[in-house]
């Protein structure tokens, strides 16, 4: 029992060391989150079985007749150290705060975009998904999205999925393609390329809100007033008559055609977009193609004449959104 119990404390060890630099030096993976709570879980077991069998090697360290005595001065000594690292850590307070700041996150946290913490997601096949927005405390309607994108054999198409006003400003990122989320110039389709030329009206919108441009840098003629609120729960509220623009925009990447001679870039992105009036009792609203954002790298606008587009609008199946009141209505 005690070698399986010392192997297996090695074997949690390179797991856990190996999970714990994927995660200082790579952006945020669910994949390696999890491996490290399953493994650090195990790890709490193992170290539990080996402190059990040691139990006579403690008792003995604390007495002044054996050789092996610890001495409760070294004892609290090493108690006096082991808080003060947890209090420096807990504080994030230097030498913690500089090794943090090394870390990607920290180096990229100008680039990286965090859906919002009350959305979620779930795939429910290929290219099938379902994109959520719960209700918070307050709210009394929760908005969902289906997401439908045809079959295809080339690279998959990414997706930005938003929420904004009826004037343009973005309110809530609800979806972003985990490929684009953590940086600028993700390898899509195989090749670097900036996000502002894979979904450049989303990138725009962002850029308003967030103040920060495409290549990395606070823009300081952007960015939302003091009054703008980065949060969709006003709008979800019922009585308040207020309504939203559901936005999804798609792209695919290798998909040119005679007016869009690029091979990797191909068409452009393509927007659909419905309007959301939960005051209106909607239970389901398909989005409608609403335009494309070729040429929106630099301002963001929309361009609604279609005709340039060809396989670019064959790429989703279907866009339906479903509004679900607390009251079951």
């Amino acid at each position: 029992m005690q070698h399986v119990v010392n192997f297996g404390l090695l074997f949690c060890f390179i797991t856990l060391a190996c999970s714990g630099v994927l995660s200082f030096f790579q952006p945020f993976s669910l994949i390696t989150t999890r491996i490290h709570i399953v493994f650090g879980f195990l790890t709490v077991l193992l170290v539990g079985c080996h402190l059990f069998s040691r139990l006579r090697y403690f008792k003995r360290s604390f007495r002044k007749s054996e050789k092996s005595f610890f001495g409760y001065g070294k004892l609290t000594a090493l108690t006096i150290v082991w808080s003060g690292l947890l209090w420096v850590a807990w504080k994030g307070m230097n030498p913690v705060s500089l090794l943090i700041d090394q870390g990607y996150e920290a180096r990229h946290r100008a680039a990286i975009v965090r859906s919002s913490p009350w959305g979620g997601h779930g795939d429910l096949g290929e290219g099938v998904k379902v994109i959520a927005r719960k209700p918070a405390e307050d709210a009394d309607v929760m908005v969902s999205l289906k997401v439908q994108l045809s079959e295809s054999d080339g690279p998959p198409a990414s997706v930005a999925v938003w929420a904004e006003t009826s004037s343009g400003s973005m309110i809530e990122t609800l979806y972003i393609d985990p490929l684009l989320a953590y940086e600028e110039t993700p390898d899509w389709g195989g090749e670097p390329t900036p996000r502002h030329q894979i979904l450049p009206i989303w990138r725009h919108r962002y850029t308003l809100v967030s103040g920060v441009n495409p290549l990395g840098e606070v823009d300081a003629v952007t960015g939302a007033t003091s009054s703008h609120k980065f949060t969709l729960d006003e709008y979800l509220v019922l009585g308040e008559d207020k309504s939203f623009v559901l936005c999804v925009e798609v792209n695919r990447p290798g998909d040119p055609n005679e007016h869009y001679e690029d091979k990797h870039l191909g068409q452009p992105s393509v927007l659909y977009t419905a309007f959301i009036a939960p005051d209106q009792k909607q239970k389901y609203v398909l989005l409608e193609l609403t335009g494309h954002g070729g040429g929106a790298e630099q301002g963001g606008a929309i361009q609604y004449d279609l005709e340039t587009c060809t396989t670019a609008l064959e790429c989703v199946e279907l866009l339906l959104a479903n509004v679900k009141y607390e009251d079951g209505e």
